[in-house]
């Protein structure tokens, strides 16, 4: 368990994904880009930036931003960027075909016990189903 904030934000290091070029800045008609790995984890009143070799979790609101120094904050802080694993299963039932009614009638005539299998020389023919004992 976490002891101070400085072991959350440890751990959210790891937990940020790397991206380049992230960091830009304004300076008159130019934007220039430094050349930093930042991490950073984002949720809805939170933000967590790693730009090495410092690191802090920001709470903020519509007016102003503050820098996290509670160890409850932090806990709350790394609670809301956890993100729910996907767990669900997409299962695609297939459509059910109709039978014409020709085909319903003649596989209703094929008397019981047997079945329709093609032969060695490629032909239909009628053969015994096959009893398995237990």
């Amino acid at each position: 368990m976490a002891k101070n904030v400085e072991d959350v934000v440890k751990a959210l290091k790891l937990k940020a994904n790397p991206k380049n070029g992230a960091l830009t800045f304004k300076v008159g008609n130019k934007k220039v880009t430094l050349p930093f790995e930042v991490r950073f984890l984002a949720s809805e009143e939170f933000l967590f930036v790693h730009i090495p070799p410092a690191s802090e979790i920001f709470k903020f609101d519509a007016k102003n931003v503050q820098i996290v120094a509670e160890l409850n904050q932090a806990k709350v802080a790394q609670a809301s960027f956890k993100q729910p694993r996907k767990t669900e299963r997409i299962v695609k039932k297939s459509k059910s075909v109709e039978l014409p009614i020709e085909l319903k009638s003649a596989l209703g005539r094929i008397p019981e016990g047997h079945k329709l299998a093609y032969g060695p020389d490629g032909e239909i023919k009628l053969v015994k189903t096959r009893k398995r004992g237990s």
